[in-house]
């Protein structure tokens, strides 16, 4: 369901079950590795062609955005139009929010996004390696790991889909799958960089990578979650695309 509903790749088991929502939620993480995963061995592709950095990060950026069907980025574009402008009024930004035209905040917040992304991810393709691959996977899963949670644990708005999970525990029982699912991504990105848990722990910057995604991401969630008035899909998309925008900038910057 996960699958299916967050990313673009068909998925070879298609189902769908109201009861298993929560389930649904808590494989978000293993989406993003998915998609990381596929964007990392477009990477090696792009690599063993000689690939210019520039024309291999604007690639990679089309491909990322492409592999989750631009769901999160409609929801970037929404959450742009309603929380950039200056309206005092709550109900007005729920009014902006639901309406499909793209308004002028939206357009130019995308321009800036995929600028900085592109150039961001341009930098990073300069040079391919197994554990620049492993940070852009948990770059994708932290973003959505912290998603996942704020999903669960926030008020849901009366209109979002996600006002259908359990109340008033709001599906906290997926919380436990979640962390589970998170330490597993975890050791696989540890055998990736073929590297010891005290090696791991002593390059600081993929942990300050790790971090600033879900600083940004939870930061970004209680933002749209007061000036909107509660949890949706829009605000998760908006939340994982800021989230990782810092996340590839951090990795450009310190790598």
């Amino acid at each position: 369901m996960a699958w299916g509903m967050f990313c673009w790749i068909p998925c070879p088991y298609k189902e769908w079950r109201m009861e298993d929502r929560k389930a649904q939620v808590a494989m978000l993480p293993l989406v993003g590795a998915l998609i990381g995963a596929v964007v990392c061995l477009c990477w090696w592709a792009l690599s063993l062609i000689g690939c210019s950095s520039l024309l291999a990060g604007a690639l990679l950026t089309g491909v990322y955005f492409l592999l989750t069907g631009f769901i999160h980025v409609d929801g970037f574009m929404d959450c742009s139009d309603a929380i950039m402008p200056r309206h005092p009024e709550m109900e007005e930004r729920r009014r902006i929010l639901k309406d499909p035209h793209a308004g002028a905040f939206a357009v130019i917040c995308l321009v800036i996004m995929l600028i900085v992304f592109t150039g961001a991810m341009a930098d990073i393709a300069e040079e391919f390696s197994i554990k620049s691959c492993s940070l852009l996977v948990v770059i994708f899963t932290a973003s959505r790991t912290v998603s996942a949670l704020e999903v669960i644990m926030r008020k849901p708005m009366s209109t979002s889909q996600y006002s259908q999970l359990d109340e008033p525990g709001r599906a906290r029982d997926t919380i436990p799958a979640i962390v589970i699912l998170v330490v597993v991504l975890g050791i696989c990105e540890l055998i990736m960089s073929d590297m010891s848990w005290w090696a791991l722990i002593a390059e600081l910057y993929s942990n300050i990578i790790a971090l600033t995604v879900m600083v940004a991401a939870f930061i970004t969630c209680s933002i749209d979650c007061r000036k909107l008035g509660g949890m949706n899909g829009d605000i998760s998309g908006h939340m994982i695309t800021i989230s990782e925008l810092f996340g590839v900038l951090t990795m450009a910057l310190i790598l």
